[in-house]
């Protein structure tokens, strides 16, 4: 019986939610396509349908959860109108990214440790560093452009802030700590904001 006309687009977003619900409650190693058909209260059979076998799904998991955090990002800086409110929006929305998405970095996280193994991983983490990396050294040459700071190493700078912020967010999601974590986002929103001014 083939699936309804329409509800591809569907049935894949469900199975994808289903899969990053899977890789946050169990770790990317343990679980199976059995139990992604659970949560997403499908057959094995209608994954299958979808996606060719689990790496398959995995790739369009990594791929949705990047897309909906450069969704959010770009959003947020695009309707800001000049170089230091484009800046300071970046700088916000990715010091409460952790918070807003909670699940990304986790699934990230579990994908990281995946990549050295599997070379259609490593290239989309690579690609969507590198995006982020172009649109972090974008809003620098905005900044540069309106005289607002000196040429600087936009390269150097994009990598720092991308470091920076992925560091901070990777230590909360270990540690679990929760003492500090406000003033340290503020921090490193302030400190940055410094930086390339």
């Amino acid at each position: 019986m083939s699936p309804k006309i329409g509800m591809e687009p569907i049935r894949r977003q469900q199975i994808i939610q289903a899969a990053k619900h899977c890789i946050a409650t169990k770790g990317l190693p343990h679980f199976s396509i059995k139990d992604i058909a659970k949560v997403a209260k499908l057959s094995t059979g209608v994954i299958y349908h979808y996606f060719e076998n689990k790496d398959d799904l995995l790739v369009e998991v990594l791929k949705d959860s990047f897309s909906e955090t450069e969704q959010l990002v770009k959003r947020n800086v695009e309707s800001a109108v000049d170089y230091k409110n484009k800046m300071s929006a970046y700088l916000e929305t990715v010091a409460k990214v952790p918070d807003e998405n909670p699940d990304f970095y986790l699934i990230l996280l579990n994908f990281l440790a995946q990549a050295p193994y599997n070379e259609d991983l490593k290239k989309i983490i690579t690609r969507f560093f590198q995006n982020l990396g172009q649109f972090i050294e974008g809003i620098l040459q905005i900044g540069y452009k309106e005289g607002v700071i000196k040429k600087i190493e936009k390269g150097v700078a994009a990598n720092l802030i991308l470091s920076q912020a992925m560091g901070i967010a990777f230590y909360y999601l270990i540690t679990n700590e929760k003492i500090h974590k406000d003033k340290i986002n503020r921090d490193f929103v302030e400190i940055f904001k410094k930086y390339i001014e």
